[in-house]
């Protein structure tokens, strides 16, 4: 292992820094070095005081491209080894420029064995689709050249797949046609609803691509229901994650005939306030009932790290009201009640439908929830825990005994 991290080092220095003689071999990165104090610092080296007459003011210069360079060149070093030492990492050619600049920015080795490994997962991932994309076309080939020689064979019409049909086919662009009809007449006549697209500072990089996802989810699940929202995206910012993940999810989010309502404007100034309500879970007031007249506002933020009541913070700044969904009022939750974008927005739908909570919060997932069955099994364990009850007797002789209940 030794001799083969040593040979990959010597490549590595040959190709990036021709100053740099290959025959340091691996005591280049021992500890002490300058490539291991550039190693140790990644990514970011901290700005040295300024010689001049003012000491309190501080230079900070950016560091050129050629040292991101060799800050690169070590990190797929870093890899290499890592691999060869049998880690999870992803191979080199699948990293992506802006992944890249990501890796540049973390601060410590393990999160960038974390990270590492997030890689490694997805290319698993697009390795295993890959593979069964190739067996299911084998599949259809191999059916294809089934029916084709029973076909051959036989010298009557043929219906079903791949022959002929009494039924027109109806394609994937026109199912999207009539879901975007239905987005159009909702943004002439539906119910407002906002969502909260400014809490990118709130979040690490995973969370807002996660935001992302649960986006777009909410916008494919509006689309096909019969009567949805007119969804107002507010405080979108574009040069933040969560806005260019979304965009690759959905492309045509800029343009102006795709049924999407997306603005840098904040919803105070498109709606009054008199009627915004903004539901998040740690005000005290329950949401009662659903009122077509108000406009309701979701929070777009996944908050798996922290759990700090920032859109209660931010509806009593803006002096909104607050309300929350009634959970507690028929579930007993598990762990923490957190709920998705999607399955909030599917929440709302159902509430516009038919203003029923019961049947809108049963898009609340089962796995967070204490079911019957389970509380049954609780409550007979507590009963069986109770059959005997353990007392101290304080006397001469300290000693433990149990009687059962009267």
């Amino acid at each position: 292992m030794l001799r083969t991290f040593a040979i990959t080092t010597r490549m590595l220095l040959k190709a990036s820094s021709p100053a740099i003689s290959p025959a340091i071999g691996i005591r280049a990165f021992l500890p002490g070095s300058v490539l291991w104090k550039n190693y140790a610092n990644l990514p970011h080296r901290r700005a040295q005081p300024s010689e001049s007459n003012d000491s309190s003011e501080t230079v900070k210069t950016p560091n050129p491209p050629v040292d991101m360079e060799k800050r690169r060149k070590i990190l797929e070093l870093e890899i290499e080894v890592m691999r060869q030492e049998g880690r999870k990492v992803p191979s080199l050619p699948t990293i992506k420029p802006e992944q890249w600049e990501h890796l540049l920015t973390l601060s410590s080795r393990n999160k960038r064995r974390h990270y590492y490994l997030y890689l490694w997962n997805i290319e698993m991932v697009r390795q295993s689709q890959k593979v069964k994309k190739e067996r299911k076309q084998e599949e259809i080939a191999k059916r294809r050249e089934e029916l084709m020689k029973a076909t051959a064979e036989n010298d009557h019409i043929v219906y079903g797949l791949f022959h002929n049909t009494m039924f027109l086919r109806i394609y994937d662009s026109t199912v999207d046609h009539f879901h975007n009809n239905r987005l159009v007449q909702a943004m002439q006549f539906g119910i407002n609803l906002v969502i909260d697209c400014s809490y990118d500072e709130y979040m690490n990089d995973k969370e807002m691509r996660n935001t992302a996802k649960q986006l777009m989810l909410c916008f494919a699940q509006n689309r096909s229901h019969p009567e949805p929202f007119n969804v107002h995206h507010c405080n979108a910012d574009f040069s933040k994650t969560t806005m260019k993940q979304l965009e690759k999810h959905l492309v045509q989010i800029r343009q102006p005939e795709f049924p999407f309502n997306i603005t840098e404007r904040s919803y105070t100034d498109l709606f009054p306030k008199d009627r915004l309500v903004y539901l998040t879970p740690h005000c005290k007031n329950d949401l009662t009932e659903f009122n077509p007249d108000d406009i309701y506002i979701i929070g777009a933020m996944v908050d798996k790290s922290s759990q700090e009541a920032v859109s209660l913070g931010k509806a009593k700044k803006l002096g909104l009201r607050m309300a929350r969904l009634p959970l507690d009022k028929y579930f007993q939750f598990k762990s923490g009640k957190s709920l998705t974008l999607d399955q909030m927005v599917m929440i709302m739908l159902e509430l516009k439908a038919s203003n029923n909570f019961e049947k809108a919060l049963q898009h609340v997932p089962r796995r967070k929830v204490i079911t019957a069955d389970e509380e049954t099994e609780k409550e007979k364990q507590r009963r069986e825990a109770s059959k005997f009850k353990f007392n101290f007797k304080r006397s001469t002789g300290d000693k433990w005994s149990s009687k059962k209940p009267r």
